[in-house]
């Protein structure tokens, strides 16, 4: 075996994480979970709620549904309908992935916070010169903005 095909076979998430990961990062399907996370609902109701068409709606619900994100159950009563929930264990992974992330984010933005500050430092100092400040003040304070975002 190459090393290269050796390298190659190993990656940083499994192919499972990944696939999981790509199910939850779409935009459709983020705000059925958005949804379905305060109220479980039938299809009908996350049409209305998301307003895409019910065809998007039930392909997305059986994506989620094959990675076990959410669970169907039968409900009967006034007539025989499908109600779609969150499971709970993709509860606990939603909220593991965004303690995670927050913190995560919290601590890069620490991070380059205090590079920029000794940027500014160095350049005061004069160990470096302005244009070679202003491009690294220019690359942290893009980088900021990008996990900024959000806020």
């Amino acid at each position: 075996m190459k090393l290269l095909d050796y390298i190659g076979r190993f990656y940083l998430l499994s192919t499972s994480q990944r696939a999981l990961l790509s199910i939850l990062q779409d935009d459709t399907r983020n705000k059925i979970l958005e949804c379905l996370n305060t109220n479980p609902s039938h299809p009908d109701v996350l049409v209305d709620e998301i307003g895409v068409s019910r065809t998007a709606i039930e392909k997305h619900l059986k994506q989620l549904l094959s990675f076990g994100v959410i669970e169907r159950r039968t409900q009967t009563v006034p007539r025989l309908r499908y109600i779609y929930s969150l499971t709970l264990a993709a509860q606990n992974l939603i909220d593991a992935i965004s303690v995670t992330s927050d913190t995560y984010i919290e601590n890069t933005i620490e991070t380059w916070q205090e590079q920029l500050t000794k940027m500014e430092q160095a350049f005061i100092f004069g160990i470096i010169q302005k244009d070679e400040y202003e491009q690294i003040k220019l690359d942290l304070e893009e980088k900021l903005g990008n996990l900024n975002s959000d806020k």
